[in-house]
């Protein structure tokens, strides 16, 4: 099976639940960019609650600008907000001392465009669990992709889909806020470990 989907900044559990449930990835990054949306976005569970963590990028005066063309606007160390920010978030959780480290050299290199940091930041996701990421980009803009599973809807902020249900897992402010369903798969990675594969796989 096929699917077309955005590669977005540590994207959540249904993003990662999607493609390890499809044998071809293709990365849609010919539409137009869309702000306010996941695709520059992450949430995070914080000991206050559910973390909004954004990439910030280049203010252009073009109405229509296309997802791989969007730059990030590193006048800021953003990257180190972004990285104790996570830190201060997991550090007591299971597994984050055994990846803090990887995290640590992604956020050390800074990336010219957004497609460049999200595509980093869903290798390093596989490269925990000893897996590989494979995908193809999309060569054109397509409204319709016959044959395909189309879920680029994932990347809005506000996508919900009641049919979705989530497995539970032990969250480190569970007891104080309860359980929050798909957050960034840092969370359960943090939480959960290595094993989320199995956890995600159908």
């Amino acid at each position: 099976m096929s699917l077309v989907i955005h590669p977005t900044y540590f994207p959540n559990i249904l993003f990662f639940s999607k493609i390890l449930n499809h044998n071809r990835i293709f990365f849609e990054i010919n539409d137009n960019y869309i702000k306010q949306s996941l695709r520059n976005r992450t949430l995070i569970y914080h000991a206050n609650g559910v973390l909004k963590l954004s990439v910030p990028v280049k203010y252009s005066s073009k109405k229509n600008r296309k997802f791989k063309d969007i730059e990030i606007c590193n006048d800021t160390n953003w990257q180190k907000k972004h990285f104790k920010s996570i830190k201060f978030a997991y550090q007591s959780s299971p597994y984050f001392e055994f990846y803090e480290n990887s995290f640590e050299k992604l956020f050390k290199k800074k990336e010219k465009f957004l497609i460049d940091i999200n595509l980093k930041s869903i290798a390093l996701l596989f490269e925990l669990i000893d897996r590989k990421l494979e995908y193809t980009f999309t060569e054109k803009y397509y409204e319709i992709y016959n044959g395909y599973t189309n879920s680029r809807e994932i990347s809005n902020f506000n996508f919900s889909d009641k049919s979705l249900s989530f497995k539970k897992y032990t969250q480190v402010f569970e007891t104080k806020f309860g359980f929050k369903e798909n957050l960034s798969m840092l969370d359960l990675l943090f939480n959960y470990g290595p094993n989320y594969y199995n956890f995600l796989v159908k």
